[in-house]
């Protein structure tokens, strides 16, 4: 008799389960749940205060990007997503994880409804988000900039603030902000 796994968890869901559950403090228990529905962890708090938090996590090794920007850019992604089940989504929270190369992790958390307002107009079954984390901070959608405008996300000049994912870039704040009590 081949016995098959109730579930099982991919990098990325270990990689943001095993961060939250060592972040200083340690205030939040991370769970996985048994059916895909969705969401891939759910976060509560230590002391089961406020309410549980669906995250839906999707992870990406980064890649090799120009060299005249190699010491700015410090993880590069690419994440295939479908708006429809982004629409849809009952998660409260997504995470982007992104392994560099060099086996650094970096982590971009928005929340579902300002995810949905970054999907691009015309976007069509599928949306390629390119997510470039930066050494000044800062983090970009590069996808579908020509070059030069590539080049200008290294001194946060884009145009298109769709495209600005800067203020999710490590934001673990998020967490105890979801986690409160009912809003």
């Amino acid at each position: 008799m081949k016995l098959k796994p109730l579930f099982t968890i991919h990098e990325g869901e270990f990689l943001v389960g095993d961060h939250i559950s060592r972040m200083p403090g340690r205030k939040f228990d991370v769970w996985v749940p048994t059916k895909d529905r969705g969401v891939d962890l759910l976060v509560t708090r230590k002391n089961r205060t406020g309410r549980a938090v669906g995250l839906q996590v999707k992870f990406s090794r980064s890649f090799s990007h120009p060299d005249e920007m190699a010491r700015d850019v410090l993880a590069t992604s690419w994440f295939t997503l479908e708006p429809k089940k982004i629409r849809a989504s009952q998660a409260d929270i997504w995470v982007f994880a992104i392994m560099t190369l060099r086996h650094e992790k970096h982590f971009v958390l928005i929340p579902t409804s300002q995810l949905r307002k970054c999907i691009p107009r015309n976007c069509g079954k599928i949306w390629h988000l390119y997510i470039w984390a930066y050494a000044d901070g800062s983090c970009y959608q590069v996808r579908g900039l020509p070059k030069r405008e590539k080049l200008d996300t290294v001194h946060a000049d884009v145009r298109d603030v769709r495209r600005n994912f800067t203020a999710w870039l490590g934001n673990w704040k998020l967490l105890d902000r979801f986690t409160k009590k009912e809003r």
